[in-house]
């Protein structure tokens, strides 16, 4: 029996997660649990499922007896010095899941990531930390999930290219001129997948695949002339792996994130997600247009620039999204806001969680003076 911690398990991740845990009886013992504010969702999971810790990184927790509980990411970082676990699955969303990524590393657990946040913040550091203190990094979004799976077994000179695919979002086919139109109620109707609000906004301008990008670079390390884009409505190819022969390898499956947690936190269980069924399947493929979608096309940029420009990415995308979903500045205006924050320069290389957090600070600051 696996044992192990989810950290922001009432966000989809955490859901999905538990979900699977309960519907398919896995073997795996949930010692620990967090969320952010959700306390009484908290004490039903924790109840429900015999977690020997909880925390809540934003509020408040009642003392259950019997059960540890902690509170703030010192007391999340307290919880995971006090549990005896196999793996820690990060579900937290946003910059402030790096904070619990670090912690988890430090304390020595093998990372289930799927907040790509703390990769595209912290970059090489992240790695180095993980080093340092034995901890494994297995990647939980479906597209790295996928070419994880794809590259075992391969001889790294072989692979030519990683294809990450993309839904394109809900303005795929919307003409360019239509952009200021655009609410945030269109912007959170994803066409294939059921995500946080935050996430699907980045979804609609392709900033999460821009993420995602960068996140691709860090975790199989490979140059950006390796990283290539595809867009993909169905949303059933993955992600794909080219070889210098000239074949591509492609994992596919149906939309659900099930399949790419549970195997990130332990390979071989069966029945995870429903076969697909080629009877009546058509999938459709296209060049993303970077001038409709120039934070995408931003992405490779950022790559090629180095320093802290990634960081300064998410710092001034987060700020921008939180005030398109407030109802305060347009669709084109939260593109304008990012590509304006990365006309400064960032050129500082991060080496310590004190840096980081200093250079977000003043990414988030200069965003909010173009909103």
């Amino acid at each position: 029996m696996k044992r192990i911690i989810i950290l922001g398990c009432t966000g989809s991740i955490g859901t999905t997660t538990l979900q699977a845990i309960r519907s398919k009886s896995l073997p795996f013992r949930v010692v620990g649990l967090s969320s952010n504010t959700r306390s009484r969702e908290l004490l039903s999971l924790a109840h429900e499922f015999q977690a020997e810790a909880l925390c809540t990184t934003g509020s408040s927790l009642t003392a259950v007896e019997g059960v540890k509980t902690y509170t703030g990411f010192s007391g999340l970082h307290e919880m995971l010095q006090s549990l005896e676990a196999d793996i820690v699955l990060n579900a937290i969303a946003g910059f402030e899941g790096l904070k619990a990524s670090l912690s988890a590393l430090m304390c020595g657990f093998d990372l289930a990531l799927a907040n790509k946040e703390s990769i595209v913040c912290a970059g090489s550091y992240l790695f180095e930390v993980a080093k340092q203190h034995g901890a494994s990094i297995i990647p939980v979004d479906s597209e790295h999930a996928a070419i994880w799976e794809l590259l075992k077994g391969r001889d790294p000179g072989s692979i030519a290219s990683l294809i990450l695919t993309a839904s394109g979002g809900p303005f795929r086919t919307l003409p360019n001129k239509d952009f200021a139109a655009i609410t945030v109620e269109k912007a959170l109707a994803h066409p294939t997948w059921n995500m946080g609000k935050k996430i699907t906004i980045d979804s609609a301008t392709l900033a999460n695949k821009a993420l995602e990008v960068i996140e691709a670079s860090y975790l199989f390390n490979v140059e950006t002339d390796k990283i290539e884009v595809v867009i993909h409505p169905e949303s059933i190819v993955h992600s794909m792996v080219r070889t210098t022969d000239g074949a591509v390898y492609a994992q596919l499956g149906s939309p659900d994130m099930t399949l790419p947690i549970i195997n990130a936190l332990g390979n071989g269980h069966s029945s995870l997600v429903t076969p697909l069924d080629f009877s009546n399947l058509s999938l459709h493929f296209y060049k993303p247009d970077l001038a409709r979608f120039p934070l995408l096309g931003l992405a490779f940029a950022v790559l090629q620039r180095g320093g802290s420009s990634a960081l300064a990415f998410n710092a001034a995308d987060e700020v921008a999204v939180q005030a398109f979903l407030g109802g305060t500045i347009s669709y084109p205006k939260l593109i304008e806001v990012v590509q304006k924050t990365l006309e400064h320069p960032w050129d500082q290389t991060v080496g310590s969680f004190e840096e980081i957090l200093a250079l977000d600070k003043q990414a988030r600051n200069i965003a909010r003076s173009y909103l």
